[in-house]
């Protein structure tokens, strides 16, 4: 499919909100009655307890008005101080990371007023509903999944609010945001200053559409290509999906595209990642029954070998794939099994079966999947990093959620680390646990063997932690955290700098004004100084929304931002590149809308293990991704950002 020729879909009227969400949590006594249903409300990566305290009267009655008959699954009271930022989420899952999942919200009180179900209540009253692809019924704010559906509320409030958050798996949670002391919801104002390394930034790529996002990113030469999801770029409201490859030369300062797969539309998973070297490319993506692997061997002007990877015919989530010195591949992902009731972390390997007269791979070849690690089907497992080092040991950081049911859901995160060393079995150890809602930890290396340093950047309750191991992963030493509660994504890098190690963690900060990408550095080592910068900066207002009268017009919760897990990074030799989809949206509007494999094997797999490792010598380049680009649009909603860290 042409880039330049996506076309717009038929209209189909939805109404919308959109925007971004955090959490908070006003905690007094224990938890409530046992919750049905699989909902939680959070903080960021922060649980928030119910009350057990009754219902305020008003809100009593409100509910009962309502709901005639029912009565609350749990009941929480959060507070805010009057025009003070908070943001929580509320979340639902399903087994097997993988079926339809909705959440929803309706607003049942402004005050004193009574808001009859419109859909602009929650923006006028200063609260912003965010999720992907949200639509508005029955009074209700909408959003759905698969496997996993998040609706976010952030914003400003003047008055007390009432709402309601269900699944629809019958739990129904009644929720008075009161005005009040600080809570766990709201946000923090920003602590960093802006970045003293020297940064360059350009808008590569922008889109309307509401499926944009997720980028992933890999460098290779003088190309950064990045793989990011994609629908009609100038059509909000259009169904389809795809996949877009993108690429961008630095030497002639020209983003070209390799065109687009039509991908399923699940809404809230980061289910594809890229990897280069030299003349190699590789996409993967998770899909409903295989993990598909797409290998160029041009540098992504055409794709001669497709691979379908084995999930047991379930559904595979949350694949990370990593590439090293000889072209040896690693891909990681997560699979549901049936027969035992759990979810499998899963590891494959694969290196070059053929090669051209410069050495460079024309095909690969790949090991059976090897079970890594598996955790109850109830979990949500979290994003992954792989890496290789110079010597060929592979590492692999990753971990999973477990949902543990009792008065309320309790969770427990697990980070872990899968270490090989070259010739050796797989070793696998715990890092860390929190009670916490996790989402990535990454890894970073320095040297080989068992004097491998390891680097391990996670989520944890009072911020971001590093841990560290020099010997080869054998043990783990945790360092005190950094940034603040609820940031997440840590993209953790480690290089050797005039004789010392150079450590910089990237991740999403929800701050005051929203979420924004925030780095820290070390100069020396984990244990040396730490300083902190914001290299983005969010901005929120209340303001007259943009939407047809007939909408109710009314104010609005405006926010630029960066967009959900709206970032990667990678590094370029001493630099770090970085690709950030930065989103701008209204709370509050309403508007009409609505491929190239040429082989494929599961391959036999030759020898693990070639003694000794050896890097690959650079090949001649290819020309690389050559069909064009629109330039970037700024009035549109997403605009992608392509970054450098000096």
């Amino acid at each position: 499919m042409r880039l330049s020729h996506l076309r717009r879909s038929s209209p189909l009227l939805v109404c919308l909100f959109g925007f971004a969400a955090c959490d908070a949590g006003g905690r007094e006594a224990p938890p409530a009655p046992a919750a049905t249903g699989r909902l939680v409300l959070t903080a960021d990566t922060t649980v928030l307890e119910a009350t057990a305290e009754a219902p305020s009267p008003a809100a009593r009655d409100a509910f009962a008005a309502a709901f005639p008959g029912e009565a609350p699954s749990a009941h929480y009271r959060l507070t805010t101080p009057a025009g003070e930022a908070f943001g929580f989420d509320a979340v639902t899952w399903r087994d097997g990371s993988a079926g339809a999942a909705s959440v929803r919200v309706r607003h049942l009180r402004d005050g004193d007023v009574d808001p009859a179900g419109q859909p602009d209540s929650l923006p006028v009253a200063g609260v912003a509903p965010e999720g992907r692809s949200l639509t508005t019924g029955d009074g209700w704010v909408t959003t759905s999944g698969d496997g996993l559906a998040r609706i976010g509320l952030e914003g400003r409030i003047e008055r007390d609010q009432l709402l309601v958050v269900a699944d629809d798996g019958g739990a129904l949670a009644l929720v008075e945001l009161r005005l009040g002391d600080r809570s766990r919801i709201n946000r923090p104002v920003r602590d960093t200053e802006p970045p003293t390394d020297t940064v360059t930034r350009q808008t590569i790529y922008s889109s309307d559409s509401r499926w944009f996002g997720m980028p992933a990113v890999a460098r290779s030469g003088d190309r950064t290509s990045i793989v990011c999801y994609e629908g009609d770029r100038e059509s909000e409201f259009a169904l389809s999906r795809f996949e877009l490859r993108l690429q961008h030369d630095a030497a002639t300062d020209v983003v070209t595209g390799g065109g687009s797969t039509a991908t399923e539309a699940d809404g809230y998973w980061r289910d594809h990642e890229i990897a280069a070297l030299y003349n190699v490319l590789a996409v993967v993506r998770a899909e409903s029954t295989t993990v598909r692997l797409r290998l160029s061997f041009d540098r992504g002007a055409t794709f001669a070998q497709e691979v379908e990877l084995p999930t047991s015919a379930a559904q595979a989530r949350l694949v990370q794939i990593g590439i090293a010195a000889d072209y040896s591949l690693a891909v990681a992902y997560w699979r549901g099994n049936a027969t035992d009731g759990t979810l499998e972390f899963v590891l494959v390997e694969g290196r070059p079966s053929a090669v051209d007269a410069t050495g460079s791979p024309t095909w690969f070849a790949f090991d059976p999947a090897q079970v890594v690690h598996a955790v109850p089907d109830g979990s949500t497992p979290l994003t992954t990093g792989v890496a290789w080092s110079n010597g060929g040991d592979l590492v692999v950081g990753y971990g999973a959620t477990e949902f543990v049911p009792g008065q309320t859901w309790l969770l427990r995160t697990e980070f872990r680390c899968a270490v090989r060393h070259w010739g050796e079995a797989l070793q696998d150890r715990l890092v860390d646990a929190e009670e916490i809602f996790g989402m990535d930890p990454t890894v970073a290396l320095l040297g080989s063997g068992d004097t491998m340093r390891i680097y391990y950047a996670y989520e944890a309750r009072d911020g971001l932690r590093l841990a560290h191991s020099s010997d080869g992963g054998a043990t783990f030493a945790v360092e005190g955290a950094f940034g603040q509660p609820g940031d997440h994504l840590p993209s953790v890098f480690a290089r050797e700098v005039g004789g010392a190690v150079r450590l910089d963690v990237l991740w999403l900060a929800n701050r005051e004004q929203g979420t924004e990408l925030h780095h820290a550095r070390w100069l020396a080592g984990p244990t040396s100084p730490r300083e902190e910068f914001a290299l983005t900066e969010a901005h929120t207002e209340i303001t007259a929304a943009t939407v047809p009268v007939w909408f109710g017009g009314g104010g609005t919760v405006r926010t630029k931002q960066v967009a959900w897990l709206g970032f990667d990074a990678v590094r370029d030799g001493d630099a770090l590149v970085v690709v950030y989809d930065e989103e701008t949206r209204d709370a509050a509007w309403c508007c009409y809308g609505g491929l190239v494999p040429t082989s494929s094997t599961t391959g036999i797999s030759v020898p693990i293990f070639s003694s000794p490792f050896t890097a690959a010598e650079p090949p001649p380049l290819a020309p690389g991704m050559t069909e064009p680009v629109p330039a970037p649009n700024t009035a549109h909603a997403h605009q992608l950002v392509l970054l450098r860290i000096e």
